[in-house]
């Protein structure tokens, strides 16, 4: 575990400062930034951290989300305007509370990152953008894969606590997968799940809510600002889109079902780890009563 305590913060800082462009502390899950350094003063922001970016919302591949679950450091190359650097997220134990030490060094000039020479501006940040999009996605799908989850919904969950506003969380899975793979082969299973994770984009809000492959045939799609009613249409929605949906393969219509465990958070009720439990105990209870069944708390 790399997770390490600073008593003489000032001291540590100061030393950070002369070797590095950018030094700030941040708290991962509120994404706030404690500390940033500056012009040769010390300013304590409460600003975004995602701010310092300029791509007006969260990063994705968020190093400090991760390193905060992790418990241990992550490295990741970032861009910003022309500029592009490196940053590293470490956990930081001052006091009693832990935040994460992110520190940035600017890379542009310097020709270290070679594979990026030669190319304009916006063929760079392409590039970067979609390696650390890549990170955060699983490859089959094109959903976000088990280490977005892990580092956006408690993000996601703080914000609605804190703007005193409801989030639905919904896991899912398909009816008789493994019924499917045995059958027909990988390939048509493969060709399901992305046929499942089309149809649930199409009824979600686009760069607003967010499903994620949870595991195997297992997916998580949360809705921010979104009550039971709310929940309930979109399932209803992805539902009736998945009947109307014939999916060929070979000279064979595989038809499909879905089981759905829901859980309505409340506003600061339930942490993390206490969401996912309770949402995946709903989904294992709508399987037992008979499967293509939806069970919400």
């Amino acid at each position: 575990m790399d997770v390490f305590r600073v008593y003489d913060l000032n001291g540590y800082l100061e030393g950070l400062n002369r070797l590095f462009d950018v030094v700030r502390i941040v708290n991962p899950i509120s994404k706030k930034v404690i500390y940033q350094n500056g012009e040769g003063e010390t300013i304590i922001h409460g600003d975004d951290c995602y701010e310092f970016w300029e791509k007006g919302k969260a990063c994705d591949n968020c190093i400090s989300a991760r390193a905060f679950t992790e418990r241990k450091s992550f490295t990741k190359i970032e861009y910003k305007g022309d500029g592009v650097y490196m940053v590293m997220a470490s956990p930081i134990i001052f006091g009693d509370d832990m935040y994460i030490l992110e520190i940035l060094k600017d890379l542009t000039e310097t020709g270290i990152v070679t594979g990026l020479s030669g190319l304009s501006l916006k063929e760079s940040t392409d590039i970067i953008a979609k390696l650390n999009e890549k990170v955060m996605k699983d490859d089959l799908t094109g959903a976000y894969n088990r280490r977005y989850i892990n580092e956006k919904l408690p993000s996601d969950i703080f914000y609605a606590a804190r703007s005193n506003e409801k989030i639905s969380v919904i896991m899912l899975d398909i009816d008789y997968f493994k019924e499917i793979n045995d059958i027909y082969g990988h390939i048509a299973g493969d060709l399901v799940l992305k046929e499942v994770t089309n149809i649930i984009k199409s009824k979600i809000r686009r760069n607003y809510d967010w499903v994620a492959r949870y595991g195997g045939d297992e997916f998580l799609i949360v809705l921010k600002n979104s009550d039971k009613k709310a929940s309930d249409m979109i399932i209803k929605e992805i539902q009736m889109a998945l009947r109307n949906k014939v999916i060929k393969f070979d000279n064979y219509t595989i038809g499909l079902t879905l089981s759905f465990g829901t859980y309505i958070v409340e506003p600061g009720t339930k942490d993390f780890d206490e969401v996912l439990y309770i949402v995946d105990n709903n989904l294992n209870m709508a399987k037992e009563y008979g499967k293509d069944k939806v069970i919400s708390s």
